[in-house]
This record gives structure tokens, C-alpha cells and sequence, in this order.
């Protein structure tokens, strides 16, 4: 069992980021059917959505199940391509009006430079007038609220999972690591098991911000939630930061 089809166990439904992105083309003025870049794609959840809606859509994602699960999604896509890779990958200039980093991928740039470069790479990468959305974890709230993450049943393809989170946090670093462990019960009897570990920066938002303003983007707004429709100081469990390429 991959990757892929255990990252479908607990894949949200893309609907509110869909509806988020659409508010975001609308409040900065993008054109209505922009070209968008979807940064961390994962298995790609939000492909057939952006298409459906007429966006020209790249999707990238340095996992290779991941990229090759999205790449087989696209393939009956008009409009949308997929590329396995990461922020180093981004090589485009003045391509998209929208960049869009959701479920936490910046968070993955584990050192400054390598948050500073991935700024300034999706900063030439977009158009002029081209906007830049970051969504990672408050991992300050996350700390102050911090709860062990219980264990889950799920079920995929008839197949009972039960999958297994824990956390190493190293507060010298500022490293928050989740580990998901997966186990099942093939058709034969024999005891399937994985493991999935997704070490993170824990980001601080004033210093993307600061990353943001230094690499030219401008017009900073602040979000809360993918329900959110006006900017708000950040209080809750997910940092949404969004900016503008001047043009």
C-alpha cells in the first residue's frame, strides 16, 4: 500500500481551499481564469477542483508517490500538468498569477536560507500583479494547546487501517516532527505496516513576513481559516499569510 493511498485516509474535502483561492483571485483583482501553481500538491486533491473551474494548473510535489498519484490525476485533465519537485525546482519567471502553498510545504523548508530562497523563487516566479498564498501550522498555538494525538480507525478500499501519530519536538532546533505509523491486515492474513515521517521548521509568521516584504511582494494580508473572507491578526491553530507581486 503507498503513500499515496494512505494519505487518502485522511484527505480533507478540497472544496473550502477551493473556495478560498477563488476569494483570494477576486479580492486582488487576478484574472478569472489565472494560471496557478500548486505548491505541495500532495496526491493531487485539488487538481480536478482548479480545473473544473478553468484554471490552467501546475501541480508540484518532491514525493515520488505523491507526484506520481497526482500525474495519473492529470493525465485526464485539460489545462493541468504535474512535476515531481520542491521550492529549489521553481524556475519559472513572471509565469503565475497565483502560487499556492496549502497544508503546510513551506513549513518543510527546514532552514532560514532555504525559506529565503523558496520566497524569492515563487516572487520571480509570478506574474506581475501575481499573488503568493503560504498556509502552514501556528506551531506557537499548537505548543501552547498541545495535545497527544489519539489514534485512529479508518478504512480504505474495504481494508480496516489503524493509523498511529506521534510528535518529536526538538525546542533547541525548532523542530516539530509528526510520525504517522500504519498498520493493516492484508487479504491473506499477513500484517501490513508503514511509516510516514514529516519533519517541520516551526515557522515563525513575522519572519515570513519579513521574507515576503524582502523579496519585493507587497500587499500582505493575514488569514485565520479558509472560511475567512477579511483579513485578521493571526489566533488560532493555522497561519494563512497572502502577497502581492507589485505590477
Amino acid at each position: 500500500m503507498d503513500q499515496a493511498r494512505l494519505y487518502s485516509l485522511y484527505e480533507t474535502d478540497p472544496d473550502e481551499v477551493v473556495a478560498f483561492l477563488r476569494h483570494l483571485v477576486a479580492a486582488y483583482a487576478l484574472p478569472e481564469a489565472p494560471r496557478v501553481l500548486d505548491m505541495g500538491c500532495g496526491p493531487g486533491r485539488m487538481l480536478a477542483p482548479l480545473a473544473g473551474l478553468g484554471w490552467a494548473v501546475t501541480g508540484l510535489d518532491p514525493d515520488p508517490d505523491y507526484a506520481r498519484a497526482a500525474a495519473a490525476k492529470a493525465n485526464s485533465l485539460p489545462g493541468v500538468e504535474v512535476r515531481r519537485g520542491g521550492f529549489r525546482d521553481v524556475e519559472a519567471q513572471d509565469e503565475f498569477d497565483l502560487i499556492a502553498a496549502v497544508n503546510g510545504p513551506y513549513s518543510y523548508l527546514l532552514t532560514y536560507p532555504d525559506r529565503r530562497d523558496a520566497v524569492r523563487r515563487c516572487a520571480r516566479a509570478l506574474r506581475p500583479g501575481g499573488v503568493l498564498f503560504l498556509h502552514f501550522s501556528n506551531f506557537w498555538w499548537i505548543l501552547k494547546h498541545y495535545r497527544e494525538p489519539p489514534e485512529q480507525t479508518l478504512e480504505l478500499d474495504g481494508i480496516r487501517v489503524v493509523r498511529t501519530a506521534t510528535h518529536e519536538i526538538d525546542y533547541h532546533d525548532g523542530r516539530f516532527t509528526h510520525v504517522d505509523t500504519f498498520r493493516w491486515r492484508e487479504a491473506d492474513g499477513a500484517e501490513g505496516r508503514a511509516r510516514k515521517a514529516h519533519e517541520m521548521a516551526m515557522v515563525d509568521p513575522p519572519e515570513t513576513e519579513r521574507l515576503l516584504r524582502e523579496s519585493g511582494l507587497e500587499e500582505l494580508r493575514t488569514w485565520n481559516g479558509y472560511a475567512d473572507r477579511e483579513p485578521s491578526r493571526l489566533d488560532g491553530k493555522r497561519v494563512l499569510i497572502t502577497a502581492r507581486k507589485p505590477g
